[in-house]
């Protein structure tokens, strides 16, 4: 039994220090649009087995943004430090105790971690999105999307706390960080501003159905090497469709409504990935 969480934590590690050029290139297509044709099982299960190096953002890409915040930063001269090295982004270290051996085997094993690291690290990802639109939502929609996004925020807050246990559960460390969320999220960032409530209906309808079937493909991935954590990701899915259908379901379109959201987007139809809008916007009343 140490000998096989030795083999383990040395493939883990293995794996968190290098970067795939599969993920490279599907992150980059990711950034540009949730609009982006949603990714295969195969590239998500790359994505999800193989960590980002770390590496330092280039002084001059830095320098803009640490000038708007030097004047805050330097108020305090605390050092915040620690002896233990940051590791990889992101770290699944293995625990040297005696855990519930669950008979995956090495790569077994590896498929359980990633999948769960990367559902936990897309999670995090939608809480910060789902918090950023509460506050800023604005339009006809703003209250009743300001009160259903602090629904889906605590929602999302209670589905990432039971994945990162099941992860300590396994005897694996579970990886929250900033970092490991910025450079391993497949789901972009939402715009900074307001946030117009027709944008809003448009960027969550998709980018839970991204998370979605990212989720569905671990489930498929760990239902015969784990069939525990398949169990629990089978939840996380059906909570997400349930937000995705909350969505989509206010342009939903019906036979004595065409609700192309003309009237919350100036007075033009809502770009809705897969509803064709109809050729002119109703006149106004």
């Amino acid at each position: 039994m140490t000998r096989s969480i030795y083999a383990v934590a040395a493939a883990l590690l293995l794996a968190s220090t290098a970067l795939s050029p599969v993920l490279a290139r599907e992150a980059a297509t990711a950034a540009g649009s949730t609009k982006a044709a949603a990714p295969s099982a195969t590239q998500i299960l790359a994505r999800m087995q193989v960590a980002q190096e770390t590496t330092a953002m280039p002084p001059s890409a830095s320098q803009s943004s640490d000038q708007k915040t030097d004047g805050a930063r330097q108020s305090s001269q605390t050092q915040v430090t620690s002896r233990q090295p940051l590791g990889a982004f992101p770290t699944n270290e293995v625990s040297r105790q005696p855990v519930i051996d669950l008979g995956a085997g090495e790569d077994g094993m590896r498929k359980d971690v990633a999948a769960l690291q990367q559902t936990l690290t897309e999670l995090q990802q939608l809480q910060l999105q789902t918090k950023q639109a509460h506050w800023n939502a604005s339009g006809t929609l703003y209250y009743p999307l300001h009160l259903l996004l602090q629904e889906h925020y605590e929602g999302l807050s209670k589905y990432a706390d039971t994945i990162a246990e099941r992860l300590l559960a396994i005897g694996v460390s579970a990886d929250g960080r900033a970092n490991t969320i910025v450079k391993t999220s497949g789901v972009p960032e939402i715009p900074g501003g307001f946030l117009d409530d027709a944008q809003i209906l448009v960027w969550f309808t998709n980018a839970y159905k991204r998370v979605g079937e990212e989720v569905h493909a671990a489930i498929k991935t760990t239902e015969d090497v784990d069939p525990t954590t398949s169990n629990l990701l089978q939840e996380v899915e059906h909570g997400i469709a349930k937000y995705q259908w909350q969505m989509r379901a206010q342009l939903q379109r019906t036979q004595t409504d065409p609700n192309t959201g003309w009237d919350l987007n100036d007075n033009k139809p809502v770009d809705l990935q897969g509803q064709k809008a109809p050729g002119q916007a109703p006149a106004k009343p």
